[in-house]
């Protein structure tokens, strides 16, 4: 569900809207912080979550009071304890949820904000709210340090006395984390909400692991483009789902992308003669991400032979390598599950070791038996 989108077509159309986000959380929670549920006025539909349940009602009825009500926005505790069981609030956490009126003065915003994500541009939503209510919005782009540019920011730093630097880890720390950082000071808090930008996937190769790839990706919010050296295997009638398709010889095709650091290149050709020159032709790029199919003993096979080519070995080791996470897949639809997985593995920046989550219950049984 694309919120920031919403809320700009709303704006656009004069109709008034509330943000409901997470801000802060303690305990069990149903949803991590950033997660956002829109209400519109307009017939009061509501997109997105913040967990469901009761506090989803809760937050609801707060929002619309916030259209009813002459108040600004809100910031208010919803405690997710066992005694609401009944309820359906049995997480035994606690979360703060921004309640934000957002009205047509904020159509420059989160316009901004749409256009830095849908160019896969990370960046920072920074909330000021103060005891009033009160909500203002700036955005922070990338310098060209690869940080947070914190020029717009130098004022109202130093009103609240907040050193740069101090303030610039916080927001990077929250970047890195995908996590909302608070900070109150004077009567003021800032919000930091980092905003991800869509990441473009390329995917060198339309075969039958290509093409299921292309369906899983699109599926779980990557922006796909499909290349292949053969015409019939990278048209929209095959990939529908796939914001673009290019066929050619591999450099030909490939030289039609400008492969930034916010892109992933997947590369599951038909052959491991055209994987290898993939390979060799993207591997010098800056995308956050390439991953090459095949078995271990072709991977080596292809890695000695870049690196009698001059390739060196510190070059390679970025190379995800057989790709994917070992689930035992067998067939393409698999296959692109696994691949998908560690892409996503690879957004989300864990790099924690990969497991069932159903492990997490085996203590319960441990304590039962």
């Amino acid at each position: 569900m694309d919120l920031l989108g919403e809320i700009v077509t709303a704006l656009k159309a004069r109709e008034r809207v509330v943000l409901a986000t997470i801000i802060s959380s303690s305990g069990s929670t149903p949803l991590p912080t950033g997660s956002s549920m829109l209400i519109c006025e307009h017939g009061m539909r509501a997109l997105g979550t913040v967990g469901g349940g009761l506090l989803e009602a809760k937050v609801t009825r707060e929002a619309k009071e916030r259209f009813a009500a002459a108040g600004e926005s809100v910031i208010k505790e919803f405690d997710l304890n066992e005694s609401g069981s009944e309820e359906g609030m049995i997480c035994g956490g606690n979360v703060d949820v921004l309640i934000e009126k957002i009205g047509e003065d904020a159509l420059d915003v989160f316009s901004q904000l749409v256009a830095l994500r849908s160019s896969g541009q990370d960046c920072v939503l920074l909330r000021r709210i103060d005891l009033s209510g009160v909500v203002s919005r700036i955005v922070l782009e990338e310098s060209d340090e690869r940080a947070p540019n914190l020029k717009p920011l130098r004022a109202l730093l130093h009103e609240l006395g907040i050193e740069p630097e101090t303030f610039l880890q916080q927001v990077q720390r929250s970047q890195r984390e995908e996590y909302v950082e608070r900070l109150a000071t004077r009567g003021v808090e800032l919000i930091i909400q980092p905003i991800s930008g869509i990441q473009a996937l390329v995917i060198c190769g339309g075969g039958h692991v290509g093409r299921s790839v292309s369906k899983v990706a699109a599926a779980t919010g990557f922006a796909v483009t499909i290349v292949d050296d053969r015409e019939d295997y990278a048209t929209p009638a095959r990939c529908p789902e796939a914001a673009a398709t290019i066929s050619g010889e591999w450099s030909d095709a490939l030289s039609k992308i400008t492969i930034t650091r916010s892109m992933s290149i997947v590369i599951v050709t038909r052959a491991h003669q055209s994987d290898k020159e993939v390979l060799r032709l993207v591997i010098d790029t800056p995308a956050r991400y390439i991953g090459m199919i095949g078995s271990g003993k072709k991977v080596r096979a292809t890695f000695d032979s870049l690196r009698q080519e001059g390739v060196p070995v510190e070059t390679l080791r970025r190379v995800h390598a057989p790709i994917g996470l070992h689930i035992g897949a067998v067939t393409a639809e698999e296959i692109a599950i696994s691949i998908v997985a560690e892409l996503v593995r690879h957004r989300r920046r864990f790099y924690g070791a990969s497991f069932p989550l159903s492990e997490k219950t085996n203590r319960w049984f441990e304590d039962a038996t």
